[in-house]
């Protein structure tokens, strides 16, 4: 059977169209669908629900995705262990990642694969925090970098590292800010669910304070210029602000208590280790410890 066929199914599934699939696979939209249809008669059922909003996987397309996707991988596993028995480790692979994570690593880890394994080809993968663990579960992503105490069955999870969380534009507040003081002033808050909204929440409740939430929203960017513009305060970790510290706002560490959130790399335990994934994540825990352990990333702190 072709895999390239194989592969092109997989990018019409997830895209939802063979006109957008088409324009991604750099292929002619007529050739497309012949593909499918030659690969629904292969298979001797029908794969694709076909309408004018696009399409969706059958009920046996999505099992077809699903072991379509374990044998590539296995396969892609076999391509690795002959070069890496040759030379280095090659293959795909893919990291998703909060994008406050991914602005401390990416260059870094970029860098070092290119370095370091350079038939090994990378694809990082941003998406709110609160997704990348069920992508990882789902098979669209091989290593996940996860903020927050997520864990769940089916995944072998390494905690890294901790950030503090600190708070932005409080009037009269530098330095630290106790969690108290937060009691009553007007906060621009991430919306839920969101782990580090559930971590400020669950503290309050703990220490009886009430926050008045006047504003919820889910972009680190948005907040700060809600923050600049007088609407309130905010609660975040330094990194969700990429790398440039805001000079221009009064900035405190929260403290009594210290809220911190967990950085977490974590991979599926029905997955194969292939060498070329082994390399990876070995390399991406050298650079989340390095990072963490120096000024780079403000407020971080490297596991013990």
């Amino acid at each position: 059977m072709d895999f390239r066929r194989l592969k092109n199914f997989i990018t019409v599934v997830e895209t939802g169209s063979i006109a957008r699939a088409a324009q991604v696979l750099h292929i002619a939209q007529p050739a497309l669908s012949v593909q499918m249809r030659q690969l629904e008669s292969l298979a001797g059922c029908q794969l694709l629900s076909r309408s004018s909003r696009g399409v969706v996987p059958t009920a046996t397309g999505l099992e077809f995705v699903r072991r379509t996707k374990e044998m590539l991988k296995m396969l892609e596993g076999l391509r690795g262990i002959g070069q890496e028995q040759a030379s280095l480790p090659s293959g795909h692979v893919v990291i998703g990642t909060a994008a406050s994570v991914a602005a401390m690593i990416a260059v870094p880890l970029v860098n070092g694969v290119r370095e370091q394994y350079p038939a090994i080809t990378l694809e990082l993968v941003e998406s709110p925090g609160a997704y990348v663990g069920e992508m990882l579960l789902r098979g669209r992503i091989d290593i996940a970098i996860m903020v927050g105490d997520y864990s769940a069955s089916g995944m072998h999870v390494q905690q890294v590292a901790t950030e503090d969380l600190f708070v932005l534009g409080l009037p009269g507040t530098a330095g630290e800010v106790e969690l108290q003081q937060l009691a009553g002033a007007r906060l621009i808050m991430p919306a839920r669910p969101n782990s580090l909204r559930t971590l400020i929440d669950r503290a309050c409740v703990e220490r009886g304070v009430l926050p008045n939430v006047v504003t919820e929203a889910s972009s680190p960017y948005t907040m700060l210029q809600l923050v600049r513009a007088g609407v309130g305060a905010t609660v975040l970790p330094l990194s969700m602000l990429g790398d440039t510290r805001p000079t221009d706002l009064p900035v405190g560490r929260l403290v009594n208590p210290v809220l911190t959130r967990a950085i977490t790399v974590a991979t599926a335990t029905e997955t194969p280790l292939s060498p070329q994934l082994i390399a990876v994540k070995r390399l991406l825990l050298s650079i989340l410890e390095r990072q963490a352990g120096n000024s780079v990333w403000e407020g971080a702190t490297r596991r013990a």
